[in-house]
């Protein structure tokens, strides 16, 4: 169950929360050095997190990119308009949008990660404790590849679901990506 089913009631006390952890954790970073983070823009905590990201950028730290990964050019076809419009604010400020494929297929999401945790030197992942999958392997595959990792566990019970975010990294942006154009608006680019 992801925050998607979260009823619209929930979603602010959730989203205020988590998000309160993910800046603790990003502020942590950045202060390390960090300045590219990648996020893989699912339902929840991706897009809180990618938000903190443009709040922290706009107010204290314009050096951060925000570089967001998805899986297919169709992942918000479907969703809820409460998050499709925030996603959609997410990518028109992000300074860079990689997309895998057209259209969603199995194994596509799983994919994206690992590509992104190829390009990461760290992960920082938000996960709800009932949820297996998705999450799970992300930090799976990180630790295989001697990605450190620091998993958020905002909940206190498993009655209360959330979603994840996924990666930062310590690496510069190199000069094949394309980042933020001149109008202003994220350069869109297949990656893979």
């Amino acid at each position: 169950m992801g925050a998607h089913r979260l009823g619209t009631e929930n979603l602010g006390l959730h989203r205020e929360r988590i998000g309160q952890l993910i800046e603790r954790e990003l502020r942590l970073v950045i202060n390390e050095g960090v300045n590219v983070f990648r996020v893989g823009m699912n339902m929840g905590a991706d897009i809180w997190a990618a938000k903190r990201i443009l709040w922290l950028r706009e107010r204290h730290f314009p050096e951060i990119q925000l570089h967001c990964y998805l899986p297919a050019e169709t992942q918000a076809n479907h969703w809820p308009e409460i998050w499709r419009e925030p996603y959609f604010d997410v990518l028109a400020e992000a300074d860079e949008v990689l997309i895998l494929q057209s259209r969603y297929t199995k194994g596509c999401r799983e994919r994206r990660t690992r590509e992104m945790l190829r390009r990461s030197g760290k992960l920082i992942a938000v996960h709800d404790n009932v949820a297996e999958g998705g999450i799970d392997r992300a930090v799976s595959y990180a630790e295989s590849c001697g990605i450190e990792t620091f998993v958020i566990r905002p909940l206190e019970g498993p009655d209360v679901p959330c979603h994840i975010a996924y990666s930062v990294s310590r690496f510069q942006t190199s000069s094949t990506y394309s980042v933020r154009s001149l109008s202003g608006k994220s350069a869109i680019k297949r990656a893979w």
